[in-house]
Parts: C-alpha cells; structure tokens; sequence
C-alpha cells in the first residue's frame, strides 16, 4: 500500500527570507512581486527581502544563511528555474532537516505549485511557515561534453527527447517566440511544443529500469515528482511527494503525427499506454547514447551520453501552501 502524503504541522518560529528574481516571466517578475508585496509581508511580517540578479548572485546571498547552524525558511519569489536553483543549492549540502523551502509564483509555468491551492492576489503560493511536506527529490547523475562526472537535482520533473528540447528552445527563444511569451504563456507553450515536434527526429537509445532493457527510438521521456509538466500538459498519475518513486513515462518510436496527439491529449490530463508508450513508477533510471541527448530538470537543460537518475526519500522540507 503505498503512503499517504506526509503534512508536519510546525511550532516554532524561524527566520523567513524571500528570495526574489526581478528577471523572471519575460521581466515581469519585478512588477508582479510589487503588486503583492504588501499583502505577502503583512502574512509574514519579519521576513527579509532579498533581491538577485544573476545565479551566482544568488549564490553569494545565500551562503552566509546555508553555511551557519541556524535553520530558516527560503520562499523562493520566482519561476520554477528559480526553485530549482535554490533546491539544488539546499540538497547539495544534505541537511534536509535545517531548511524549509516555499515559493510564491512570479513565473511563466509555476507546476512546482500546481495543482494551486493558495493565492496572494492572483499569485500562486507556499507560504506557510506553521506547515510543511516532507518531499522527495530526483537526483541526476552524468558525465557532461567534458567528460566530468555531474550531479543536480530536481523536484518537479525532469524529461529526455521532445519535451526536453522543448524546453531549450523555450529558454532561448527566437523573435516570434519571444513575442508570443509577452502575449500569452499557454500559447508560447503550445507553439514551441508543435515546433519541436515538427523538426524533431527520434534517437537511438538503451533504457534501463525495473530490471527491464529497452533499445528504443527516444521520441520522449517524462520522469515526475509532480504530475505537471509544462502549462496545461500533465499527467494523472498517481504520485505522491514522499512515496520514494517516480512517474516514469516513455513514448518510443513515434512519428510526428503520434507525437502530436500524445501533445493533444496531455492537455487533458491523458496518456493511453500501449506498444509505443509505457508509464509505470520507478526508484532507478538509466538512459545511454551513442550521440549526446537534451535533458532538462525543472526546466533546466544540459547534454550527455549517460545520464543515470535515482530517488532520495524524503529529501527536503517544503512549506505548505
């Protein structure tokens, strides 16, 4: 039977600081955290603003907070790019019982608050410093064009072929993209998906999993912490923040015209199984190629050959929203 999710009401006070990245939604993330900051900081009166601009500014305002022996909650004020900057900052110094992480929604996408349960004006939240979720995290490990041994880490999803290169292209989008995003989200979403799909060709890889060796023709791969993958597309199923698997989903050898109709029906929420699609959960995951492959986590991308992920249980404090 597996568990159910795992809420931990919290007593004691900590010290609160909200992390903000101005530069997020196409630079809106500025004017959207103005517009409810009053009512954020009236919830939580004593927490500190802090403000980045780069990754490595990040970085540098954080390490005086992650290096002492006092715990605090972080709430990331940002994308989900910004969330994982900051997961990946807390999970790679293994303290999973001295920092708590929320988010306040300035992004384009925000699944890591999907499905939204608590707003701040019209911002999704997760906020609450008296509730948390213990939450498990996905942990890749693989060896980039240096051929150094690399490790990050996720707690949304991460993905391998379409979706992935669907991603890249989002993160570095031309003109018409660009333009679209201003305009709508959704539909930036939905026109890179159709795009990459259309010039996408699939590739020969080995999975591994379940004790199972597949050679497929990687159309695409979806490996969930949260069930939401980008916009409206998702998947229904059942994965739980503390359940010690992921949803693992492959589509294989798929031609445009299928590749699009998977596209189709995950914004409903659909994904038949059958010859060309397998979803099932799973603690371990291997994928290897003979030609480096796209893979992103919480919208991050990187390339490699042999890209191995694993699950830590309960890996990392988050507030409730």
């Amino acid at each position: 039977m597996r568990k159910h999710r795992r809420q931990v009401p919290v007593t004691e006070n900590k010290p609160t600081f909200i992390v903000i990245n101005p530069h997020c939604h196409q630079g809106k993330g500025w004017m959207r955290w103005k517009s409810i900051r009053s009512q954020v900081i009236g919830q939580l009166p004593l927490a500190k603003e802090m403000v980045t601009e780069s990754i490595a500014d990040l970085a540098v305002q954080l390490h005086p907070i992650l290096s002492t022996d006092q715990q605090s909650c972080i709430i990331s004020a940002g994308g989900d790019g910004s969330i994982h900057q900051i997961a990946n900052m807390l999970l790679e110094r293994n303290e999973p019982d001295k920092h708590r992480l929320g988010a306040i929604g300035l992004g384009s996408s925000n699944d890591f608050l999907k499905p939204f349960r608590s707003f701040v004006g019209n911002i999704p939240v997760r906020i609450r410093t008296d509730s948390i979720t213990l939450q498990d995290a996905g942990e890749i490990n693989y060896i980039d064009q240096a051929h150094i041994n690399q490790k990050r880490y996720f707690i949304i999803n991460a993905s391998m072929g379409v979706t992935a290169e669907g991603n890249w292209h989002f993160n570095n989008p031309g003109k018409v993209l660009t333009r679209i995003k201003q305009i709508n989200t959704q539909a930036a979403i939905t026109y890179t998906a159709l795009k990459t799909i259309l010039s996408y060709r699939n590739k020969a890889v080995r999975v591994h999993f379940n004790g199972t060796e597949l050679l497929i023709g990687l159309s695409n791969i979806n490996l969930l912490k949260v069930p939401y993958v980008s916009g409206s597309f998702h998947y229904q199923q059942n994965i739980l923040p503390d359940d010690g698997v992921l949803g693992l989903n492959i589509c294989a050898n798929m031609s445009t015209w299928e590749l699009v109709r998977t596209l189709m029906s995950l914004e409903k929420g659909k994904f038949h199984t059958g010859p060309r699609r397998i979803s099932t959960l799973v603690d371990q995951f291997q994928i290897c190629s003979a030609t480096p492959i796209i893979f992103e986590c919480d919208g991050e991308t990187a390339e490699s050959t042999d890209i191995r992920v694993s699950v830590l249980p309960q890996a990392i404090q988050l507030l409730n929203a």
